[in-house]
């Protein structure tokens, strides 16, 4: 790569700033500019320094300015600073503000959450409470969407002095949200069509929370091993042949089949299980992560009968295969 002169005296000195030690006078300014705790900034300072690409004022540029941003608190620094922030803010907020709302995080409960009652109480977000093991032993984690992630964070912002932020890791599981008001979300059906806003109770089965519930398996989940190795279960598990309607089958990856909707009369078959439990379903989930969704059909199993099921429909269309 090709430097300019120019460019090789900014990273020389940028490289000198962050060589520099941090005084106590500086950590003040840098507290009062961007409420920060006294703790926080000596991190903060240094991975700025740190950034040898940064944007930087020259001197021209500082002088035009310079009266005016020390009488706002500035000194050259704290200002560049101001302007990269400037620029990270506008660059998030012309993301989609629900680009992962449906994502799973999980973090470790303690500060300054100690409970999810804690949690709900403070930020008025829901959250599931697991069981699991930490760096020091047994421990509870929260388990939260990407909505009440960022929920948690906005809260976290506006408190002083600012609590420690928790370490959020993403789960790649495929979402659930089963309505109880009508059939959505449905293979192959719009339900926010009026001919498919059903009245009829009975048409918005599964619930949420019904156990054990019917699948529709597709793809690499109709071998019985498969399944068995997923759900941790003591011997093979019996599939039987099924089908649906209402979806066709795609290719993801030149690998993976990908169930997205079709016409109505379009049949996919593949094989039925009886999932159990919520727990035998979240390894499920797990398996086929978020890019798929769990969404309701109809599945007809051998011999004719029809029951109302689950299965699990592709949403990453940009991805699908071409034909």
């Amino acid at each position: 790569m090709d430097l300019s002169w120019e460019a090789l005296e900014e990273m020389a000195v940028a490289s000198v700033d962050y060589q520099a030690e941090l005084t106590s006078e500086e950590i003040e300014r840098w507290c009062n500019s961007f409420d920060i705790s006294r703790s926080e900034a000596p991190e903060i300072v240094e991975e700025f320094r740190m950034d040898l690409d940064r944007r930087r004022l020259t001197d021209d540029q500082w002088n035009t300015i310079k009266d005016d941003k020390e009488a706002e608190g500035y000194n050259r620094e704290t200002y560049e600073y101001q302007i990269q922030l400037s620029l990270t803010t506008s660059r998030i907020s012309k993301r989609p503000k629900n680009c992962d709302d449906k994502a799973l995080f999980v973090f470790k409960l303690g500060s300054p959450f100690a409970d999810v009652e804690s949690l709900q109480a403070a930020v008025g977000v829901s959250a599931t409470l697991k069981k699991g093991i930490g760096e020091e032993g047994d421990a509870d984690f929260a388990h939260v969407t990407g909505a009440a992630k960022r929920a948690i964070e906005d809260w976290i912002e506006t408190q002083s002095p600012r609590p420690p932020r928790p370490t959020f890791i993403r789960l790649s599981q495929s979402p659930k949200d089963l309505s109880d008001m009508s059939c959505h979300p449905s293979l192959g059906i719009d339900s926010s069509l009026p001919q498919h806003r059903l009245q009829d109770k009975q048409c918005h089965t599964p619930a949420q929370m019904e156990y054990p519930v019917w699948y529709l398996f597709y793809g690499t989940l109709m071998d019985p091993e498969t399944v068995q190795k997923c759900i941790s279960l003591p011997s093979t598990p019996k599939l039987l042949p099924a089908s649906t309607k209402g979806g066709i089958l795609r290719s993801w990856g030149r690998k993976y089949k990908a169930l997205v909707d079709g016409p109505a009369d379009a049949r996919v078959d593949g094989f039925a299980y009886k999932v159990e439990t919520a727990e035998h379903e979240e390894y499920l989930r797990f398996r086929e992560t978020e890019a798929y969704e769990v969404v309701r059909c109809c599945i007809t199993l051998e011999g004719g009968e029809e029951v109302r099921g689950l299965t699990f429909r592709f949403v990453k269309h940009d991805e699908l295969d071409v034909d």
